[in-house]
């Protein structure tokens, strides 16, 4: 502080000025001390930073996680200690302040804020500290608990038996998606690798490819071989998940493997020729012959007159399904139906005998079917 002396005008009394000056040399030290005491004093009637623990998730009850009072420094004594946010998953010694589990262990697959498995998994908490000696405002401790994974989780196949449908045709080296297995632990101890296994008739015609992306693992079935749905229609296979933690955990799941049909085999007459008689007087309709197939056409012996007149056609249908031969359609063999005579075939008869031919309407197969009048 400085003061200065002048006179008034007229000099009529004397006026004094004071003008305050910054602080200099060894008396800022005092002042520097006493304002950081004031911040103190503000900051510990508040929170008390922020503390960091980490424990394994799935841990027993009364396992300790950390201890306040070490790890702030204050006395082990005079001071009570209140858990304010935290629970049902944790609990505070009131006079220690050491923070411990509870019956109700901490899964980490169960948090809400953990679910996303490539970020880390954090339990926050919030515990009030009272000093009962000085009679002082509470104040309040926050920090977080990193909860770390452990391999307590088995990978799981969507169902215990895959299906796969492999159409007979398919390539050598064609590759068909298998449904994932998923595991809820963290990508550590998440799926790793897969593996199949195959019986003595499937080893050589089926193999497993395991890609990845981002990180997942994606198994392939890989074909091996030629397939052939009429020599065996399905073949069940055994694939295996296994994770990343020690000791590992795996699951298994029954893979079949249905051959789905393809059109590669053509209709087949048993016989080249046919032989049966009919009476000269049978009326139009009449059943002359039955034959084991699905569908047959009767054709004249006269190709013009076919072209010209189609109803000169006569089909005749078995019954049977898609499926390309008799035994495939059920063990109980095949069903067979009656062959009609067309109109007219009087005046269509041949001099060898016969007056048409079969003819598979898809494929074109023929045979000859020989009629007696008699």
């Amino acid at each position: 502080m400085r003061e200065e002396a002048f006179s008034g005008v007229g000099g009529r009394g004397i006026f004094r000025r004071t003008e305050v000056l910054p602080l200099q040399g060894p008396m800022d030290l005092p002042v520097v001390l006493f304002l950081l005491w004031g911040l103190l004093l503000d900051l510990l009637s508040g929170a008390v930073g922020s503390i960091l623990y980490r424990v394994h998730e799935e841990q027993p009850p009364s396992t300790l996680i950390g201890s306040l009072a070490a790890d702030q420094g204050l006395p082990d004594t005079g001071h009570l200690y209140k858990l304010e946010v935290g629970t049902p998953y944790l609990r505070v010694d009131g006079k220690t302040g050491d923070i411990f589990t509870t019956e109700i262990p901490i899964d980490r697959e169960t948090l809400k804020d953990c679910r996303n498995k490539g970020k880390p998994c954090f339990l926050e908490f919030e515990v009030s500290v009272t000093d009962l000696i000085q009679n002082q405002s509470p104040r309040l401790i926050e920090g977080r608990i990193e909860v770390q994974d452990i391999n307590d989780n088995t990978p799981q196949f969507p169902s215990p038996v895959l299906t796969l449908s492999v159409p007979e045709n398919t390539h050598v080296g064609a590759l068909f998606s298998i449904p994932l297995a998923t595991d809820k632990d963290t990508e550590r101890n998440g799926v790793a690798d897969y593996t199949l296994t195959a019986g003595p008739e499937a080893v050589a015609l089926f193999g497993l490819q395991v890609a990845e992306d981002r990180g997942e693992k994606l198994p392939q079935l890989i074909v091996l071989g030629s397939l052939d749905r009429e020599r065996k229609d399905s073949y069940d296979l055994t694939i295996k998940a296994v994770d990343g933690g020690n000791p590992p955990r795996y699951s298994s799941a029954l893979l079949r493997v249905v051959i789905a049909d393809a059109n590669d085999n053509a209709p087949q007459f048993e016989k080249s020729s046919y032989e049966a008689e009919v009476a000269e007087n049978s009326p139009i309709g009449h059943s002359v012959l039955q034959l084991p197939h699905r569908r047959v056409t009767f054709s004249t012996a006269n190709p013009m007159q076919d072209q010209q007149d189609s109803s000169q056609q006569s089909y005749y249908d078995s019954g049977l399904e898609e499926s390309e031969t008799p035994s495939s359609k059920s063990s109980s063999g095949p069903r067979i139906g009656p062959l009609a005579l067309p109109e007219d075939h009087y005046e269509r008869t041949t001099p060898d005998g016969s007056i048409g031919e079969m003819e598979h309407p898809e494929t074109g197969r023929q045979f000859r079917l020989l009629l007696h009048l008699i």
